[in-house]
């Protein structure tokens, strides 16, 4: 459902709409999501007291930035500056605290006020403190002996089989844009643990791009059987290496394995969970490269952690309205400034027998007309839960989370997606008038994706 609202965004709360679709799912005139849906109370408290009378550099600060910060910013890294060195943290130093101030750095999208998440991104009081405490004195270096060991980079408990793409790739834009969405295959192998067992389960998945300063985002899946007829023919169709996909392949959304954006750490999946990847399987792995800095040949890596069972098989589920991508139903009408579209639909009902599912692991896609994006449980009882919420909408910035504990939906319940987009002059990525926008690779997509088990 299309609604355009010039001026401020309306999120009525109608727990009463909650049961008016059909249970195969629906659009929404009007959002059932409360109006404080992910919205966060600032915190007026003060900063503590810095714990260091003095910080230093290399003693109290440095510590904080290797475990906030360097993952990105860091020499050969996507941030726009490193902050890996003393000369280049001082020359930076007014610009990251007023980004620290502001809750831009760390770059974390999702609200704090849902469903908490695993491995968020974010400095604690303390250690904002120091920072604060460390540009008041001067921002004095300190002595190198007196810093601690670097800390040990999060990975895989273990490597059982690493894929790269096919060849390697030199992206390149198009006029007007600094931005490459490039699609590869990658064939699974058919023994892949060695033990005889052809389908096993990926319990985990790291990433490693051959240019982290062109790489800003890559999602890896496993290619449904009906569909990999029709990427081989995108595959030889487009010269070079893999094809364009611009805004990724939504198609291949049920076979979500993981994605990848510069500061992830790299985690095993939570115990007992996997997806089981079929014998004679192939990979999609989209990646998105931010070109600013020039061009250069990228083969990114694939390490992947397996098992031959779980305890809890995981599978992948999209939330969209099937009907967008059908002709020009998803229209966002150039000049509209809050165009938003949603839907629901019980997967209870068509994915398990109607027996409850648990929710472990949320996404949402939009493309760069996106300004706000929802991802909530409609509860039968007229309740919602938020699965995931994200008021400022960054194409660059989108990721996958793991919510800490899963959220069960029942029969009766519905997952709801919910997007916003800004169809002014003022939001076009490219600075061309606006045009009339629908669902397409290039055009603009409103979907979320989960990781459910049975």
């Amino acid at each position: 459902m299309e609604t355009g609202r010039p001026g401020s965004r309306r999120r009525g709360a109608t727990a009463g709409l909650v049961g008016l679709a059909a249970l195969a799912g629906g659009c929404i005139p009007d959002s059932p999501l409360p109006d404080d849906f992910g919205v966060c109370e600032a915190s007026e408290d003060p900063l503590p007291a810095s714990p260091v009378d003095t910080p230093t550099y290399h003693r109290d600060l440095r510590p904080i930035l290797d475990a906030a910060c360097t993952g990105c910013h860091t020499a050969g890294g996507i941030g726009p500056f490193a902050l890996d060195e003393y000369a280049s943290v001082v020359a930076f130093a007014p610009l990251m605290l007023d980004a620290v101030r502001s809750g831009a750095m760390p770059p974390w999208p999702p609200s704090r006020c849902c469903t908490p998440l695993q491995h968020e991104r974010e400095l604690t009081p303390e250690q904002r403190a120091v920072l604060e405490r460390w540009v008041e004195q001067g921002a004095p270096e300190g002595d190198p002996a007196d810093a601690p060991p670097p800390p040990t980079p999060p990975g895989l408990s273990r490597v059982d089989l690493e894929l790269e793409m096919p060849e390697p790739y030199t992206p390149s834009a198009t006029i007007g844009s600094s931005d490459d969405q490039r699609c590869f295959l990658i064939d699974w192998p058919a023994d892949p643990l060695g033990t005889g067992d052809a389908e096993v389960y990926v319990t985990g998945l790291d990433f490693e791009p051959g240019r982290r300063d062109l790489v800003h985002h890559a999602i890896v899946y496993a290619v449904p059987t009906d569909k990999l007829a029709e990427y081989q023919d995108r595959d030889n169709a487009d010269d070079g290496p893999g094809w364009s996909c611009p805004g990724g392949v939504v198609s291949a959304a049920g076979g979500y394995l993981g994605g990848w954006v510069p500061g992830a750490g790299v985690h095993d999946f939570p115990d007992g969970l996997g997806r089981q990847v079929p014998a004679n399987s192939h990979l999609l792995l989209s990646v998105h490269y931010e070109l600013s800095a020039g061009a250069a040949p990228d083969q990114t890596k694939l390490r992947f952690k397996l098992d031959n069972s779980v305890t809890t098989p995981v599978d992948g589920l999209a939330v969209m309205n099937p009907a967008w991508l059908v002709g020009k139903t998803m229209k966002i009408p150039a000049g509209k400034d809050d165009v938003k579209y949603s839907y629901a639909y019980d997967p209870a009902v068509w994915f398990n027998k109607g027996q409850p599912l648990q929710v472990h692991n949320v996404s949402l896609h939009m493309h760069e007309l996106g300004t706000s994006a929802s991802l909530a449980v409609l509860h039968f009882d007229g309740s919602v839960d938020c699965l995931l919420h994200i008021e400022d909408w960054d194409f660059a910035w989108q990721g996958e989370y793991f919510l800490t504990e899963p959220v069960t939906v029942k029969t009766g319940d519905r997952l709801y997606v919910e997007c916003h987009f800004d169809n002014t002059q003022a939001n076009q990525p490219d600075g061309a008038a606006p045009q009339d926008q629908w669902w397409g690779d290039d055009k603009e997509m409103c979907i979320a994706s989960v990781m459910i088990s049975r």
